[in-house]
């Protein structure tokens, strides 16, 4: 009796199948583990540019900078935190990722947005803003600009 070990046509033909189910399954939950990535690191970002506006204010009289550019690199030494990770443009200091909304202090409305993300940054529904009490929070892009 001479007994074959080896794998027939059907049997391999079985595996591939059921390696390419799983695939295809698992391809969209790749892609919302990739974005919710890319939110989260996108919040540290603007928790780093929260820090440096906070750091400038103490310097400069309670008041923000005129934009951005102004922190890197003496409040912000990593020019990464101006980039969001889910754009497709590099942010710089000079032409960063997000939105700022100039001309405010630290006697600001806690709840007042100064800075958030770029209308087309994130593929969701959802941005990331900053609000001068220095809370990072999810919001809806429909309700239009933050408030």
């Amino acid at each position: 009796m001479n007994k074959n070990k080896a794998f027939t046509l059907i049997e391999l033909s079985v595996v591939i199948c059921i390696f390419i189910m799983m695939i295809i399954f698992l391809t969209p939950v790749v892609a919302i583990i990739k974005e919710r990535a890319h939110t989260i690191n996108c919040a540290n970002n603007l928790r780093r540019v929260s820090l440096g506006l906070h750091l400038y204010a103490a310097d400069h009289g309670d008041a923000f900078p005129a934009n951005l550019r102004e922190l890197y690199p003496d409040y912000v030494k990593d020019e990464r935190a101006f980039d969001c990770p889910a754009s497709k443009a590099v942010g710089t200091p000079e032409k960063p990722d997000y939105n700022y909304t100039a001309g405010l202090t630290e006697i600001s409305p806690e709840s007042q947005v100064i800075v958030y993300d770029l209308d087309g940054n994130h593929k969701g529904r959802t941005r990331t803003i900053h609000r001068i009490n220095g809370s990072v929070e999810w919001v809806s892009k429909g309700a239009g600009k933050p408030r």
